[in-house]
Order: C-alpha cells, then sequence, then structure tokens
C-alpha cells in the first residue's frame, strides 16, 4: 500500500536518482526509488485546497544548483483564503546521512500568493528556464464555459500599473508568468500596455 500514489499530477527524475512526484489532492511530495519502489514522503501541506479534479498541489520544478549548495524545491498549489487562490513556495531538502531514503521538505518560504484560482484550469505548471527564471502557466479559470459560464474570460485583460503596485493580481489568469527565484517581477519582462508585471505572455 506504501507504494501507490493517489492523484499523481507533476513527475521529475531527480538528479538524485529518485523519481519526485506531486499527489494534487492529497497536498503531498514523495521520492520513489525506481530499483524498489519504495515511497519517501518529503512533505505533506497542510494548506492544499483541492475539492475537484483540476486544483491542488500542481507544479514543481528543482534548482538547477539542487546538488551544489542549493537544495530548493518550487512547488504551486491552490489554498483557500475568502475564496481559491494559488500561491508559489520555496521549500528546501534535505536527507538523513545514515538513511538516503528518508528525506524532507522544510522551512517554507512564500514566493507570489493570491494568484487567482478556480474550480477549472488552473493549469499551474512551473519550470525554471535557462535563464534561471521561474515560468509559471496559470490557466483561464475555466471562464465562460460549465459552471462559469458567466465567469469573464480575463486572457487579454492586462493588468493596470495600479494593480500592479497594489500586488493585484486578479488579471493574471490565461497567462505565462515568468518570475524571479524570490518571487519579485523581472526587471527584463516585456511591458505590456505601458505595465511590466509578473506577464510574460498572453
Amino acid at each position: 500500500p506504501n507504494r501507490l500514489l493517489n492523484t499523481p499530477w507533476d513527475l521529475h527524475y531527480g538528479p538524485d536518482d529518485y523519481l519526485w512526484v506531486t499527489e494534487r489532492s492529497r497536498g503531498s511530495v514523495v521520492r520513489i526509488n525506481p530499483e524498489t519502489a519504495e515511497r519517501d514522503q518529503l512533505v505533506l501541506i497542510g494548506d492544499v485546497y483541492s475539492t475537484v479534479g483540476q486544483d491542488g498541489l500542481l507544479g514543481m520544478a528543482l534548482h538547477p544548483d539542487f546538488t551544489e549548495g542549493q537544495p530548493y524545491v518550487y512547488l504551486s498549489y491552490t489554498y483557500q483564503s475568502s475564496g481559491r487562490k494559488q500561491r508559489i513556495v520555496r521549500y528546501t531538502f534535505s536527507v538523513n546521512e545514515v538513511n538516503p531514503n528518508n528525506g524532507s521538505l522544510s522551512d517554507p518560504i512564500t514566493l507570489i500568493e493570491n494568484l487567482p484560482a478556480s474550480n477549472d484550469h488552473n493549469s499551474g505548471r512551473l519550470i525554471i528556464g535557462p535563464d534561471r527564471k521561474l515560468y509559471y502557466s496559470i490557466g483561464d479559470q475555466g471562464g465562460n464555459q460549465n459552471s462559469n459560464f458567466c465567469n469573464v474570460v480575463l486572457s487579454q485583460i492586462l493588468p493596470s500599473q495600479a494593480e500592479i503596485d497594489q500586488e493585484d493580481w486578479s488579471n493574471y489568469p490565461g497567462k505565462i508568468l515568468r518570475i524571479n527565484l524570490d518571487g519579485s517581477i523581472p526587471e527584463d519582462n516585456p511591458m505590456l500596455a505601458g505595465v511590466r508585471s509578473h506577464i510574460f505572455s498572453y
């Protein structure tokens, strides 16, 4: 039973030669020994909120210098705060020196939060590019279809400077975000409608 996965979502072959998997609805990250299938739960995130098929613990990215002093793991997940929201958090990985099959993720640092989320089309794919920036796909939230039929599709709506100054990310859905590893806006992100934000493309 400890070899079963609960709603696996993102999968990486880690630099430690283990498989790394996010379990979407359970809110956990596990490492799997590919030779023995032994499962090592690294973290169970208590405030992951998942009630439907496209929310919960989603994307994962490992720092490019993971084995060279920066064992950081970046995770995106939905949570509940006056409605469903998304955040991106950085965790630090450590492993038991006696038992390399026993690792953990700790010391979470929130990079960005209060991103829009929905019961549909959250997307949540997360990678680190060769420029060492986080690229994050934030879905269109399922606007104009099914139970979200009356919700506005925001994919072509860009934020104002006032919204960015207030850290109001409500017009981010349907975009690709490009984010510094500390959560801030890269200085070389494109100016879109006169505003520089986390938005890389729309």
